[in-house]
């Protein structure tokens, strides 16, 4: 008979979460690299001679995180798309706001599409302010879920059956050795290990550029 998991208890001198229940959880979202990731608009005040449109980012969806530190102050505005992360170099960047766009940067074509996006969205268009490749739909935060629960279970010695009983829910994890080796749960199960590993082993990057 096949022994289950092992829970991991606090009250065993570990912990079976990534976080310590234990702590408060915030609700503001995860700050990103801006080199990382497409979704964060950079702005620096734009040189003198020009006369562009003031920024004010609660005109473009409702704002969930405002902080700012040694780089400068970052602004997340959600709106039906997603999040759109901006970051601001400067105290004059809201008033007088340029998009930064470095050349060569990482998924340089989905940049561009945030900031025609953004541009489009202050001229007063009903318009996403992130592309389709950057939403992270019902579907995708689903496979996410699955393979971070995928990942646990592995990293705390757990097999293919338990991510088919615990995560899948399918009842084929009781099947008997020689009908689990050709199941398809068990290929499933398999896969979510493969795929939640590739996930947490810098995975999330490609997956955070659209991938």
């Amino acid at each position: 008979m096949r022994s289950p998991l092992a829970r991991i208890s606090p009250d065993d001198g570990g912990c079976g979460f990534a976080h310590d229940p234990s702590n408060p959880v915030g609700d503001e979202p995860t700050t990103w690299l801006p080199e990382l990731s497409p979704g964060t608009l950079l702005l620096d005040a734009a040189p003198s001679g020009f006369a562009p449109v003031a920024l004010e980012p609660s005109q473009l969806g409702s704002i969930v995180a405002d902080r700012t530190d040694d780089e400068g102050r970052e602004v997340v505005i959600v709106d039906g798309s997603g999040e759109l992360h901006i970051r601001l170099n400067s105290d004059l960047a809201v008033r007088r706001p340029m998009i930064l766009l470095p050349l060569g940067a990482a998924s340089v074509d989905l940049r561009l599409d945030v900031a025609s996006r953004f541009i489009r969205k202050v001229g007063g268009q009903t318009i996403g302010l992130l592309p389709r490749a950057l939403r992270l739909t019902t579907q995708r935060k689903r496979r996410l879920v699955q393979l971070l629960h995928a990942f646990d279970i592995h990293d705390m010695g757990g097999g293919p059956r338990d991510v088919a009983e615990i995560v899948l829910r399918s009842e084929q994890a009781q099947l008997p050795s020689v009908e689990w080796k050709d199941s398809h749960a068990r290929r499933a199960a398999n896969r979510l290990i493969h795929d939640s590993i590739a996930l947490v082993e810098r995975g999330y990057l490609k997956f955070l550029r659209g991938g």
